[in-house]
């Protein structure tokens, strides 16, 4: 029988509160982890968020330091209603990358469905602002515009 190797877990703690993934902890090669994203991407892409959820949480899990992991784990979350929980890891993408616009509108919408009105609106006005980068979505104005005027009604 095979045992599993020891783990100094006072040396493991230190090296993940220094900024080490999990994924490098336990040696998941890059490679593994962009397969499993793939395979999320084409569940979200076919609006299978369910499907999606597993694999991008094994992402967050190992490493939560990937905005792309972090959002897409919250847009599943969103899709299929834990509207908290996904304000949560948007919140934790947008650290990650105060650039995306997409981002700070999905922020918003959580906060406005939580009640939070005040964060929603600033969000949305955040997703506004940050549309004129390049890389903002067409259309992704409108829509936080949109959702600013719903809150100010």
């Amino acid at each position: 029988m095979q045992t599993s190797p020891e783990i100094d877990v006072a040396d493991a703690l230190q090296k993940v509160l220094g900024g080490q993934t999990l994924a490098a902890l336990t040696h998941i090669p890059q490679q593994q982890l962009e397969a499993v994203y793939a395979q999320a991407c084409y569940f979200v892409d076919r609006e299978d968020f369910d499907s999606a959820l597993d694999g991008l949480l094994y992402l967050v899990m190992h490493d939560p330091q990937d905005f792309r992991f972090q959002f897409g784990y919250a847009l599943c979350l969103h899709q299929l209603g834990s509207v908290t929980e996904a304000a949560r890891h948007y919140g934790l993408a947008y650290m990650l990358d105060a650039s995306d616009a997409g981002c700070a509108y999905r922020l918003g919408e959580c906060h406005e469905s939580l009640g939070d009105a005040e964060a929603a609106a600033e969000a949305f006005r955040t997703a506004i602002s940050l549309c004129s980068l390049p890389d903002a979505a067409p259309g992704l104005r409108v829509l936080a515009e949109t959702g600013l005027d719903r809150l100010n009604g």
